[in-house]
């Protein structure tokens, strides 16, 4: 609940800031220009970042006193095109969702857009692809995984839990996603992911060793 509950501090300090801080407003409006020139190749690189690298990084930097190993790297190898394809995804469903309810942000527009985030895009699409292709990863890909994967207990134990703590998190996280102008949907939640992330990575890593 801890991390679920800082990650909303830091939300609403953002919403502050770009309320009321004009310098936070200019930095997020030429973010969201780099967005609009670079395409679906922003949604490529944010997520990569923010999904992967940022986290190896840490671990390294923070976890392993600094010293590189080779499993970092096939961590990054490996997850970079979980990263990938969920950022073009989340791009071209915001895209699309624009497209259904409007590109406003007005109470109806932004409910109508939370409720088939959150109800079914997250629960249907996204949870069950990261979290299947997580555990393939752990398991090197090896095809004797596919059967967990695809069992009761794996959605019981992982899928489930998963999803409510993914609706914890970015049930407010999407609702400001979806109160931005287009141009900076994605940014503001690549930078709530990054935030996520990093409290992930300083939770599972914290009591462990490499």
């Amino acid at each position: 609940m801890f991390p679920g509950l800082l990650l909303q501090a830091v939300m609403i300090c953002f919403i502050a800031m770009y309320l009321f801080h004009n310098g936070t407003r200019a930095f997020l409006a030429k973010v969201g220009t780099v967005r609009e020139e670079m395409g679906y190749g922003f949604a490529v690189v944010s997520y990569i970042f923010s999904g992967i690298v940022l986290p190896e990084t840490m671990r390294v930097v923070f976890f392993q006193k600094g010293k590189p190993k080779l499993h970092n790297l096939w961590r990054i190898a490996s997850l970079a095109p979980l990263w990938a394809m969920l950022g073009v995804s989340v791009d071209y469903f915001y895209r699309f969702q624009g497209a259904c309810f409007g590109f406003g942000n007005t109470w109806d527009i932004v409910f109508m857009k939370v409720l088939v985030d959150q109800l079914i895009f997250s629960p249907f699409i996204v949870n069950p692809v990261v979290v299947a292709y997580l555990a393939l990863q752990k398991e090197g890909f090896r095809p004797a995984a596919l059967a967990t994967i695809f069992s009761w207990n794996f959605i019981n134990e992982k899928m489930i839990p998963t999803q409510i703590a993914v609706w914890c998190v970015w049930l407010p996280g999407v609702s400001l996603v979806y109160s931005m102008p287009p141009l900076l949907q994605l940014p503001v939640a690549v930078l709530i992911q990054c935030f996520w992330v990093l409290i992930l990575t300083t939770i599972n890593e914290s009591g462990s060793q490499d």
